[in-house]
């Protein structure tokens, strides 16, 4: 194999490892997110209503008990990820009115859409 059979390989490699990493991280290629898919009040389900963590998403930003705590998150379509200090939060969408918190690591639990 010459010199271009080498460049046309690594070429091919590259491109297969890029498609790869897009595909594996669940990154939208050709498709636009709809971000108002997840705007509403989002409650956390399975522990006691008084304890339950609660927070909102707005076109202007992620809003607890009322007050904006942060006016950037990021929503890929699948996963919904915003930093509230220095606590990292990701939540998966599991259908129109759930998503799963993934993170932070310390529990994963549902939330459920009730506006």
């Amino acid at each position: 194999m010459g010199i271009l059979g080498q460049a046309i390989a690594l070429f091919i490699l590259l491109i297969a490892g890029t498609l790869g990493f897009l595909v594996a991280n669940d990154i939208p290629i050709f498709e636009k997110a709809d971000p108002a898919v997840i705007y509403g009040e989002w409650i956390e389900q399975g522990v006691a209503p008084y304890a339950a963590d609660r927070f909102e998403v707005r076109r202007d930003g992620i809003y607890i008990k009322g007050a904006r705590t942060t006016s950037h998150y990021e929503f890929t379509g699948r996963k919904l990820i915003y930093t509230v200090g220095n606590n990292t939060y990701l939540y998966v969408v599991e259908d129109a009115n759930t998503i799963q918190r993934e993170k932070p690591y310390h529990y994963s639990t549902p939330f459920t859409k009730v506006r």
